[in-house]
């Protein structure tokens, strides 16, 4: 999969038949199982740097996904969370700029639920594209951009939040970073695939072709 021109409304023909390929997948047996299935340092592309460390989590942290929030926390699009939850936090040296590459899985009960909260989430994208700003200071400002990879073997979107912060004594010149998020339904779950980057506005085409690509792997052990 390569990185495509930003899609703000997928036909629920291509979403609809995206899912369907996906069947029930039952819950794992064990965490140290679902740890199995969940990114390694290993996988984590060369374009984000070196792994430096690896932490597994199996426990329900979020009572929602939220796909998109204001500078303020206000939450714009979101949808309930399943009480099985698996995450994985990968810092890597990547130069300068302080990054970290993520994989946050929601396993429901049923294929039927995970597509549901997926297009909850989807269905509401247009409501993520734009800006608000936080007054503190630092005053900080977020811009998000949404769409998703036309084409793909799983229903996808993505999620893009690059932030400013200004003023204060840390940021006398622009503070950076930037929070890109790949979502793909696959089987029972929902797969949360994403980077932070403490430093840069954005991330480079490199890197989010490799996040993409990333993203449909992941998604692709809990498939079946």
């Amino acid at each position: 999969m390569t990185l495509r021109t930003r899609i703000l409304a997928l036909g629920m023909t291509g979403l609809l038949a995206a899912t369907a390929a996906t069947a029930a997948t039952p819950a794992f047996a064990s965490d140290a199982t679902a740890d199995k299935n969940m990114l390694t340092e290993k996988q984590v592309p060369k374009s984000f740097g070196t792994p430096t460390s690896r932490d597994f989590v199996a426990k329900a942290e979020d009572k929602k996904i939220v796909a998109c929030d204001t500078a303020d926390g206000k939450v714009l699009v979101s949808t309930d969370a399943p009480g099985t939850q698996y995450s994985v936090n990968i810092p890597t040296k990547n130069k300068k700029t302080y990054t970290e590459l993520n994989e946050t899985v929601y396993v429901y009960n049923t294929a039927k639920q995970a597509t549901d909260a997926f297009n909850q989430l989807f269905n509401n994208l247009s409501k993520c594209t734009g800006s608000s700003t936080l007054k503190q200071p630092p005053d900080i400002t977020d811009t998000i951009t949404s769409g998703s990879y036309p084409g793909g073997q799983y229903a996808d979107f993505w999620v893009n939040t690059g932030s400013v912060a200004t003023g204060g004594d840390q940021c006398k010149k622009p503070c950076r970073s930037v929070v890109q998020a790949v979502y793909v339904q696959a089987g029972t779950s929902i797969i949360k695939t994403w980077a932070y980057i403490n430093g840069k506005g954005q991330l480079t085409g490199k890197q989010s072709n490799d996040l993409a690509d990333l993203a449909e792997t992941l998604a692709g052990a809990w498939a079946s």
